[in-house]
């Protein structure tokens, strides 16, 4: 059985996923040993503009042409509503070369190999439920459930699956969510209009389940940590990361906290992309 990881990246005006992705590719392969795959929509350009990039494959997909804009914060201060390409996920059940695929956001940081007794067992899918956010202090609710009277959430950033009958449905169930998207946000009282991942993978996993508490998905080892894009990442020394966390009532005012060999999702995708850059992600 082969097993490698998969990595999407579809770039907009300002920030360069594609530059993310072999920052996240480095971690995986320092601290799980596997091969990593790009999916985007510019394979020239990448091997152009990166020809050392780390990738075992540059796999290419169509242009995602249902474009959506959202906005990015950068800090609490700052903000730029960009477009955001992230409707192909559901494809990754046919595009993956491996048996056993490890698929991570391009702005989620491995500094440990929690992961690799996930990538060694046998479940057919595994995912994050649970979450800590670094600040600890924000309403977190939005990443329990759905909307409050409603369904579980999951995270899309990070999971696990084996090619199999099952998992093969449950990416056709989460295509089929995602062409029916006004239906299904209806249906479960979705607030927000755009359509994310997370949400289509909660309703889909919900229905693998028969709509009970089933256990078709399996939770990850550890737990999702993250920074929302009000904070910044400082700096990067090897399983350390340094950020500065929004201050509560205070806009504009942050507070300094440190990590050490903990796994770590960065949404503010702008402060991480100026680290990469060679300077302070500030």
């Amino acid at each position: 059985m082969t097993t490698g990881s998969i990595i999407f990246a579809q770039n907009n005006s300002t920030v360069d996923y594609v530059k993310l992705a072999i920052f996240s590719a480095i971690k995986i392969k320092q601290h799980l040993d596997i091969p990593v795959s790009l999916i985007t929509d510019i394979k020239s350009w990448v091997e152009d503009t990166y020809p050392d990039h780390p990738f075992d494959k540059i796999i290419e997909i169509p242009n995602d042409t249902t474009i959506q804009k959202k906005h990015f914060h950068d800090g609490t201060l700052s903000s730029h509503k960009l477009e955001w390409k992230n409707q192909l996920r559901s494809s990754v059940y046919d595009l993956t070369p491996y048996d056993r695929t490890l698929v991570v956001d391009s702005d989620y940081l491995l500094n440990s190999d929690i992961l690799k007794s996930a990538l060694d067992n046998e479940y057919d899918f595994q995912i994050y439920r649970n979450s800590f956010d670094l600040a600890g202090r924000r309403n977190n609710s939005e990443f329990v459930r759905i909307n409050q009277y409603s369904i579980p959430f999951y995270w899309a950033t990070v999971f696990i699956f084996n090619k199999n009958t099952i998992t093969e449905n449950f990416f056709t169930l989460v295509a089929y969510i995602k062409a029916n998207w006004l239906y299904f946000r209806n249906l479960y009282s979705i607030e927000s209009s755009i359509f994310r991942n997370d949400f289509a993978f909660s309703i889909a996993i919900h229905i693998m389940n028969e709509k009970t508490a089933g256990n078709f998905a399996v939770e990850l080892p550890g737990i999702m940590t993250y920074i929302t894009d009000r904070d910044f990442l400082v700096t990067i020394k090897d399983t350390s990361i340094q950020f500065l966390l929004e201050k509560k009532d205070h806009p504009g005012e942050y507070i300094a906290s440190k990590t050490q060999g903990l796994d770590v999702h960065v949404m503010n995708k702008l402060s991480l992309g100026r680290f990469i850059d060679g300077g302070s992600g500030v």
